[in-house]
């Protein structure tokens, strides 16, 4: 005999309300396990931006210099840094250069004698050492003749002086085949100097002019090389072009600076470095 039409609907109703629980229930499974999710991703993406902010903060603060050691650099490498290096009770003096003040007649030991500054010269026969050297030397005089720039490095460890100077005059420039050649060959020593004495001021003399200045162009470049390394320049061929003396009588032959021409160089020096 056939049910009755009420128990037939409670029958039926009953599983339908089963199906409808466990598909909601399962819906709102989903969606808080969905939103777990994308918290959890979001939270990982915040650290991993902020950790390579934080890498690439640390390498350019690690790739730039500290303001101060610019500073200090940017300090000695001028012309008053160099004048009041050589200020210092005691201070010393090196000269690298070239035969134009390898002898005590010559320009470097002019200025010295000028400055009341106990001298010694580069022994230019056995390149060992210096002669008259003495625990008051304040001037190293080291020229050699018909040199460059690559001599001094060549002979470091016995052309630098046990203490550090003060002050590095770099006098140069006579005996280049060509600009580059000198420039190259200047700023391998500039180099040597900064790694042995960092914070030492070095200034660049510009030569005097040879016979229908020969050795503009490479006076020239020397000059524009000290600038870019930002070097100071004492300019004795502008003196020696603007002095009342002959050319003539400031040189001995094509280059090489004569008695008169030696004390011109040696108060041109003088003047610069006390401002």
């Amino acid at each position: 005999m056939a049910g009755s039409p009420d128990r037939r609907s409670s029958a039926l109703t009953l599983p339908l309300v089963l199906v409808l629980v466990v598909v909601v229930t399962g819906l709102w499974a989903y969606v808080f396990m969905d939103d777990g999710q994308s918290n959890r991703s979001a939270q990982a993406a915040s650290t991993s931006a902020a950790g390579s902010s934080s890498s690439a903060s640390a390498a350019s603060s690690s790739a730039s210099p500290s303001s101060s050691s610019a500073t200090s650099q940017e300090e000695n490498a001028s012309m008053d840094a160099a004048r009041e290096a050589f200020a210092e009770d005691g201070s010393q003096v090196l000269v690298l250069g070239d035969g134009t003040g390898d002898g005590w007649d010559e320009w470097a030991f002019l200025w010295a004698q000028e400055q009341s500054l106990p001298g010694a010269m580069w022994m230019t026969e056995t390149e060992n050492g210096y002669s008259g050297s003495s625990e008051s030397t304040r001037l190293w005089s080291g020229g050699m003749p018909e040199t460059t720039a690559d001599y001094p490095v060549e002979h470091w460890d016995a052309i630098w002086p046990e203490t550090d100077p003060d002050l590095v005059l770099l006098n140069y420039g006579h005996f280049y085949s060509d600009a580059d050649a000198a420039t190259q060959s200047m700023e391998v020593l500039r180099q040597a100097i900064a790694h042995h004495a960092s914070e030492t001021p070095i200034v660049v003399i510009l030569q005097n002019p040879q016979a229908d200045d020969e050795n503009a162009s490479v006076r020239e470049a020397i000059g524009s090389w000290a600038r870019e390394a930002g070097l100071p320049t004492i300019d004795v061929a502008a003196a020696f072009e603007q002095s009342d003396q002959a050319p003539a009588d400031l040189r001995l032959d094509e280059l090489q600076p004569s008695q008169a021409g030696s004390q011109l160089w040696a108060e041109t020096v003088g003047e610069a470095l006390a401002g």
